[in-house]
């Protein structure tokens, strides 16, 4: 699909297509069979507006006015926000007949809280037969938006397991980050959910972008720009072409990644499963990184850190309407809120007591996940194929190895390597470092916030690769 943006009212998802009527902003309303997600009480409204400048770019800078940086300019005029309103996006209880699924395209393993002995750290196992499958998909319903390509994300049926929460967790973080006022234009969007015939979850996102990191670096990795280069006449104009447009690919991913991050984190929200599989892409051809897209997902294993849900007004999961699945009344093992569990667990341990210590410890625990994506994201791309990058590999250089001393002795071991050369005169030029070491510091309370991240040198620098070639 074009990427091309209408200033008339068309979602972004399904672009092309004509433009619906002012009454009716996203068009599901009319073109689906189904009803509108209701929202439980004391949640936000799945139908409030949504300042997406993905969806609606004339509202970047209104969107702009409400950040906590720019509080004090003037508000938003009354026909500003009542066209904010109007533009909202529901999320939509599609039925099975709505859907045309196409073909798998991936899949992400989930995963339980195994205790282990005393000699080594708590760790999350592989749930045997549990898998999240990723497919590409076609909206069957009747209408304008007939054929328009979706990503479709099946949760299973597994008896013994409670999955349906990570799902009812999903649906949840995504309706508070949509219905914000806040920029959620790096995070999928989410346009509805229908049950499956044996009690599986699907929810369906917009097909914008497809392609996680993990994906991309291993292209990367193979191609690296040391050993490949692409002659051409700007070759003449810049040698080192391949390589300036590899740096101002990763410098996009990084700063996406840390705008989407910002995003749920003021909207009082923790990702808590950042990973290499968890940020997608709208293309890995590295020569359009002009218009490259950058959006979180995976958000099922999401809390809130909202003063009401951390002095017990309930979980985003608790907050969602109930609804008839098959184990809603499942006493078991509970993935989802395992994983929560063990967040306040660890922030206990490290002295927090708060409300405002623990929403700090975990906005700290997510900025140290996306540092170790951020490792993945540069080394990974730079290294061999054969090299063995991955982020257990990256966790246990930063905990055991190399624990405080990033800058220092993880540098000198991979200066050895000279596949890194180029790698390591970049980030030294730019105190690429020094971001590694703050967003990965063993002291929680010094690791910075998403926001002071992306205002660091090393992502504020000048790019040597000019996007007109």
């Amino acid at each position: 699909t074009s990427s091309a943006l209408s200033a008339e009212l068309r979602m972004a998802a399904f672009p092309g297509l004509a433009p619906v009527k002012a009454d009716n902003p996203c068009g599901f309303a009319a073109a689906r069979r189904g009803r509108a997600v209701s929202c439980p009480p004391q949640s936000p409204s799945c139908s409030s507006r949504c300042s997406c400048p993905l969806l609606f770019p004339e509202r970047v800078a209104a969107a702009a006015r409400h950040s906590p940086r720019n509080r004090g300019a003037p508000a938003p005029r009354r026909g500003e926000r009542q066209r904010r309103r109007a533009k909202q996006v529901d999320i939509v209880q599609f039925d099975r007949s709505d859907i045309l699924v196409n073909k798998q395209v991936g899949s992400l393993s989930l995963q339980v809280w195994n205790e282990a002995d005393a000699s080594s750290r708590p760790y999350f196992e592989d749930v045997g037969g549990a898998t999240v499958r990723i497919y590409t998909g076609e909206l069957a319903c009747s209408g304008a938006y007939q054929g328009s390509e979706v990503i479709l994300k099946e949760y299973p049926f597994v008896r013994g397991q409670s999955f349906s929460s990570l799902a009812k967790n999903e649906v949840s973080a995504h309706a508070r980050a949509q219905a914000s006022e806040e920029n959620c234009e790096n995070i999928c969007l989410l346009l509805g959910t229908y049950e499956g015939r044996i009690g599986e979850r699907w929810l369906v996102f917009d097909s914008s972008c497809i392609y996680p990191v993990s994906y991309w670096a291993g292209l990367a990795s193979k191609k690296s720009v040391r050993k490949q280069k692409n002659w051409s006449l700007l070759t003449l104009i810049d040698p080192e072409i391949d390589r300036h447009r590899r740096q101002a690919f990763i410098l996009s991913i990084l700063k996406g990644s840390l705008k989407g991050l910002a995003s749920l984190h003021k909207n009082d929200l923790l990702h808590q499963n950042l990973g290499p599989d968890s940020i997608v892409l709208s293309s890995v051809d590295e020569k359009q990184v002009r218009g490259l897209r950058v959006k979180l997902r995976e958000l099922s294993f999401s809390v809130s850190v909202s003063e009401a849900s951390l002095r017990g007004g309930g979980t985003l999961a608790e907050l969602w309407q109930q609804s008839a699945n098959r184990d809603e009344n499942y006493e078991g093992v509970n993935i989802r809120e395992e994983h929560e569990q063990d967040l306040w667990r660890r922030a206990t341990q490290s002295g927090c007591s708060s409300y405002f210590q623990k929403k700090n410890f975990g906005i700290a625990d997510d900025i140290y996940q996306l540092g170790l994506v951020v490792m993945y994201v540069i080394f990974k791309s730079a290294s061999d194929p054969d090299t063995v990058f991955d982020m257990v590999t990256l966790k246990r250089y930063v905990d055991i190895t190399f624990a405080g001393s990033i800058g220092e002795d993880f540098r000198a071991f991979l200066e050895a390597d000279e596949t890194f050369q180029d790698t390591i005169a970049w980030l030294d030029e730019h105190e690429g470092w020094a971001l590694l070491e703050a967003m990965l510091h063993q002291d929680w309370k010094q690791r910075p916030t998403a926001e002071s991240c992306l205002l660091h040198p090393f992502l504020q620098q000048t790019l040597k690769y000019q996007y007109s070639q």
